[in-house]
């Protein structure tokens, strides 16, 4: 689960930066951290927070 996560916030930060970096480079962790100690736990905190707004947003689309 948590390595789905990584991929995930790697292919959004790729996304979020136009596409400019190396989608191996993201998904390796390749790349200098900016937020915390890792590039990989910056990339897994990014798949949390999509997949909270994803099932958020399902929510409110279907029970509300």
């Amino acid at each position: 689960m948590i390595q789905i996560a990584e991929l995930v916030g790697a292919v959004i930060r790729w996304i979020l930066k136009s596409c400019k970096t190396s989608l191996k480079d993201e998904i390796n962790g390749n790349l200098e951290a900016t937020w915390d100690k890792s590039y990989m736990f910056e990339n897994y905190l990014t798949g949390v927070l999509f997949a909270i707004i994803l099932v958020g947003t399902v929510i409110i689309i279907f029970f509300v």
